[in-house]
């Protein structure tokens, strides 16, 4: 669930927002090397959703972790896949502009960036400003509590508009779904932190 799949869900039927809202995405990257890093998704979403999209799920519809590792347990259902390799190989979505760049900027250092212009583009097309308060404030009860969260990690991190960690060797950037059906939604170009190796 990267950058496309949340632009997708901006124009979505209301059965799969709902079944969008019941669900956390944790995307990382930990840059091993100055050529290599390891990105990890994990996607957990509540068990009684999974089985009501399950349940829902058409041929042509894309199947929920058809290349990652499925857990369930009794009150989740979590998804995780890992990339692991040379930065160019690094992809979820295999479309351009989506996935996270990593590049080698010199001086033992590797920027790893979130692109986030596809989603605020999309998203501001789709969210009607003038939608009734009854109706945003559905949307926002739907969403509450679950959250997209990006972290970079791998080394002491030299520069970042993400939140830092105590250590100063990883940054994560928290957005609320609910954010997201914003009209007010006001992202950075892009999610980014520097990290020296």
């Amino acid at each position: 669930m990267t950058i496309s799949i949340l632009t997708r869900l901006a124009g979505a039927s209301s059965l799969t927002l709902m079944l969008a809202a019941c669900m956390d995405v944790a995307m990382t990257v930990d840059v091993t090397s100055q050529t290599e890093a390891e990105a990890t998704m994990v996607t957990t979403m509540e068990r009684d959703m999974y089985d009501l999209m399950m349940a829902q799920a058409s041929e042509q519809d894309e199947e929920f972790c058809a290349e990652g590792e499925l857990v369930e347990s009794a009150d989740t259902v979590e998804c995780t896949l890992v990339r692991l390799g040379p930065f160019a190989d690094l992809n979820f979505d295999g479309e351009e502009g989506e996935d996270p760049i990593i590049e080698d900027i010199g001086g033992g250092q590797v920027r790893v960036a979130f692109p986030t212009s596809d989603l605020t583009e999309s998203l501001s097309e789709e969210v009607d400003p003038s939608q009734d308060a009854q109706m945003q404030a559905m949307i926002a009860s739907i969403f509450e509590g679950h959250t997209i969260t990006m972290t970079i990690s791998g080394g002491t991190i030299a520069d970042t508009n993400m939140e830092l960690a105590a250590d100063g060797r990883s940054a994560t950037f928290e957005i609320p779904f609910t954010d997201l059906f914003s009209p007010e939604l006001d992202l950075p170009a892009e999610i980014y932190a520097v990290v020296q190796k």
